[in-house]
């Protein structure tokens, strides 16, 4: 059953659709700061190996109403059962700094609670990714390693 928030609502996206994905995030400026090694252009195989759920890899498609407007994936840490990692987030340029992506990291820790029992959530994100790094540290995440561009964050759950 999908979580709503403010009209957003996420479905997991499975079986896993990486059309949905390369319809999404076509420009490659957008591609680069979902992923930085991602391939342009968008690389199927590359995607699916990312998010296999047979890696306990869930990805959630975002929609507000029925447009898809974002994306987001919730990966378990290996060695680390209270940590879960979140990825590949992305909101729509249109919908950016409208607060959709404080919204969207809420849906996923929920669902990062309930269905994996996370007790942390870790994100990565780049220096040069600044609009990421500010809705990240508003929404609560705070820096704990850097190492050249690449910023780790977490997020404590209760």
């Amino acid at each position: 059953m999908p979580e709503t928030t403010y009209g957003l609502r996420i479905v997991e996206n499975r079986p896993l659709d990486t059309d949905a994905l390369a319809r999404m995030i076509a420009e490659p400026d957008d591609l680069h700061l979902v992923w930085p090694v991602a391939e342009y252009p968008f690389n199927h195989d590359q995607w699916r190996a990312e998010l296999d759920p047979a890696n306990g890899t869930r990805s959630f498609l975002v929609y507000e109403g029925e447009r898809m407007v974002g994306h987001g994936a919730l990966a378990p840490c290996r060695g680390d059962e209270d940590s879960v990692m979140v990825r590949f987030l992305y909101i729509a340029p249109d919908m950016r700094d409208s607060g959709a992506g404080r919204l969207l990291l809420s849906l996923l820790e929920a669902r990062a609670k309930d269905a994996m029992g996370a007790r942390r959530l870790i994100l990565k994100v780049r220096t040069y990714n600044q609009r990421a790094m500010c809705c990240y540290g508003k929404y609560g995440f705070r820096e704990y390693s850097r190492e050249g561009t690449l910023v780790l964050m977490e997020k404590n759950v209760l």
